[in-house]
């Protein structure tokens, strides 16, 4: 049961002149459990025009204790901040308390325009604000917003103000703003206490105010105590393995599941107010480690675009490693023919009941736990993969299967150029993910007589053999690339999936042709790569390590 407070607290107002003293002297701060900012210029544009307007803007919450000596950041503003007995901790209103600082505290404009999201004009003919304009320097009637907050910087503007004989009214409409600006009482509340678990629960209630924090956000803010561990810097050091970015909803299902929660739900209704979490996510860190290198090395998955559902199969792969971090060397072969086996059964794309079955099964035991996650995958009835004329593919998006592309890969294409072998996790990381079709689409050219339907034509060249990963050649369409003389090395054309006479169908501008070349070639490599991913035909027996029966357990 949350402690209460031993001190109700205070309620005050500041004005925004004081408060933005306050700023200025270092005593306001932002604690380590706030959200970073996500305010746009919209955001920050309409707060100062409520401001102006007498609007409320809402309440502040301030936690009051001692802050450190530090450098402290209000968007373009830096506060060389001294230490001080009576900090103002910022628990709930950062992003206006930024914006007001940001933009009345903003450094010189200078003569150009700028183009960060607190720099603000005032028009002193039709009384609204503007961000500055595109090119040029802005009208001579636009009032910099930050020279509004201190009166004799205002005043000395409005000496310089070349219309100030000719337009008395602009004066007067200055004058305003800066009272409006300066005496525009925020109301606040100041808590007094030493319990943080206080105020983060203060937090998490307020949080239903403003612009509302996303899930991963409050998870930060509630549960992990310090920012070296937050999601997002998990999301980015993760990026060193080169599998990809991990999306923070999948990494806090991850933390979820290496929890042993129910990484289905939303983490509100399974954790407590009391609940630490920083040494989960670090474990979570260690055990998505464990599991990309695994995908990448076992399960011959290079990159997360090429990964089914990961919402569930890196998820259950990361409660995995974390409960076995360093699994025999058959444990690990073993659980890459159960991750391929799921592909065959739809990609992964499991309902929150397979989902948490397959969690279960997940247990202390690693031998044992292998055995009953095989045992959830029995044969198919129909080898999909072995049918002539490329079936469809369970749960298969439009396009190029996810399973010939991943087969397609493993030929490790070489650049057409160079002959270098091409990094997958570059590529997919480029638009279209790598993957270009290498004739024309809609060039009835290369279909005629055999088709006159050109959307005909554009399903064919789009289909599932028309495509070649690859970085554009600039100037150059593919299948010219391919066609040219002399001609391509063998080795760089196997790689591809392509052969000698696909290539002189290229030339002859006979699509059908190639295209009925490149599926003989494809569908034996998609076979066999299913093949010695799934491996039905052989046993699925645990180590012999295992097997084996100690005297004193007879």
């Amino acid at each position: 049961m949350p402690a209460p407070l031993t001190r109700r607290p205070e309620t005050k107002s500041f004005s925004i002149e004081d408060l933005l003293d306050r700023v200025r002297r270092g005593e306001v701060r932002i604690p380590d459990f706030q959200r970073p900012l996500r305010w746009t210029a919209e955001d920050v544009r309409d707060l100062l025009d409520s401001v102006y307007r007498g609007y409320p803007i809402g309440t502040l919450l301030f936690w009051r204790r001692e802050a450190p000596a530090a450098n402290v950041s209000f968007g373009p503003v830096r506060i060389d901040a001294p230490s001080t007995s009576q900090g103002l901790w910022a628990v709930d209103g950062q992003q206006r308390v930024t914006a007001l600082a940001g933009v009345l505290l903003h450094p010189s404009y200078g003569d150009e325009a700028g183009r960060d999201d607190f720099h603000l004009y005032f028009d002193l003919e039709t009384e609204e604000l503007h961000a500055p304009p595109a090119t040029g320097a802005p009208p001579p009637h636009w009032l910099p917003m930050n020279e509004v907050l201190d009166s004799e910087s205002l005043l000395h503007w409005l000496n310089r103000y070349p219309g100030r004989e000719a337009h008395p009214e602009h004066l007067r409409a200055a004058i305003r703003l800066g009272k409006a600006i300066r005496e525009y009482q925020v109301p606040a509340y100041v808590v007094d206490t030493e319990d943080e678990k206080v105020l983060r629960i203060i937090f998490k209630r307020l949080n239903t105010a403003g612009r509302p924090l996303t899930d991963e956000e409050v998870f930060n803010a509630l549960y992990v105590g310090s920012r070296s561990l937050s999601l997002e810097s998990v999301t980015e050091g993760l990026r060193e393995l080169g599998f990809g970015g991990i999306p923070e909803p999948l990494l806090l299902r991850a933390v979820l599941a290496v929890r042993g929660l129910d990484f289905t739900r939303g983490y509100q209704e399974q954790l407590s107010q009391d609940d630490e979490l920083t040494e989960t996510v670090r474990r979570t860190d260690r055990a998505l480690r464990d599991a990309i290198v695994f995908l990448k090395r076992d399960a011959f998955i290079p990159h997360l675009k090429l990964l089914p559902a990961p919402e569930n199969s890196l998820v259950l792969l990361t409660r995995f490693f974390q409960l076995h971090p360093e699994p025999s060397p058959r444990s690990r072969e073993l659980l890459s023919r159960w991750f391929w086996r799921h592909i065959v059964f739809g990609g992964w794309e499991l309902k929150p009941p397979e989902a948490l079955q397959v969690f279960a099964a997940i247990r202390s035991d690693e031998e044992r736990s292998i055995q009953a996650l095989l045992g959830q995958v029995p044969p198919p009835l129909i080898r999909w993969w072995m049918e002539t004329g490329m079936p469809v593919i369970p749960n298969a998006p439009v396009g190029i299967p996810l399973v010939l592309r991943i087969a397609m890969l493993s030929l490790q294409p070489r650049h057409l150029l160079t002959g270098a072998v091409l990094d997958p996790a570059e590529l997919l990381e480029q638009p279209g993910e790598g993957f270009h079709p290498i004739l024309p689409p809609g060039d009835m050219r290369w279909f005629m007589p055999g088709i006159v339907d050109r959307r005909m034509v554009r399903r064919v060249v789009e289909g599932t053999f028309g495509f070649l990963f690859h970085p554009p050649v600039p100037g150059r369409p593919f299948f010219q690339v391919l066609g040219a003389q002399p001609p391509l090395a063998e080795e760089i054309l196997h790689s591809h999936g392509l052969t000698s006479q696909a290539v002189d169908a290229l030339r002859r501008t006979d699509g059908f042709g190639f295209l009925s070349l490149r599926q003989a070639v494809l569908e034996p490599v998609l076979r066999q790569f299913m093949e010695a991913r799934t491996r039905w035909d052989d046993s699925d027996r645990p180590s012999l390590q295992s097997m084996i029966i100690d005297d004193d357990e007879d």
